[in-house]
């Protein structure tokens, strides 16, 4: 899931992505993951830091909102984890920025 510029708020077009998660995480009978939150290098280390936690924490609440029996850990990485180029060349990168404002989940080996 991707955010808008400083924001934390799930936009309506996650919604159906979130549906869908759910329903494997409940069908897999996933029973651990992590959801990490990222932002792009836009702020200072703290408020990007503050802002990637508000991400994952949102992301956790609408899943357990959709009933997923998962024990869930958020974390937040603020800009040190960048999946694009925030700048090309010294020249602004607003793609890059956009990927780079997302959350990841992670679902670890279980099973037998």
């Amino acid at each position: 899931m991707l955010f808008d510029f400083d924001s934390a708020e799930l936009r309506a077009d996650a919604a159906a992505v979130l549906d869908a998660l759910a329903a494997v995480l409940i069908d897999g009978r996933v029973p651990a993951a992590t959801v990490s939150g990222h932002t792009d290098a836009i702020g200072t280390d703290a408020e990007n830091q503050d802002l990637s936690e508000r991400r994952a924490r949102a992301v956790v609440a609408a899943l357990t909102e959709r009933a997923t029996p998962v024990a869930w850990t958020a974390e937040g990485y603020g800009e040190s984890r960048p999946v694009a180029a925030n700048e090309l060349d010294g020249v602004d990168n607003p793609a890059g920025r956009q990927l780079n404002r997302r959350v990841e989940i992670l679902v670890p080996s279980f099973g037998g």
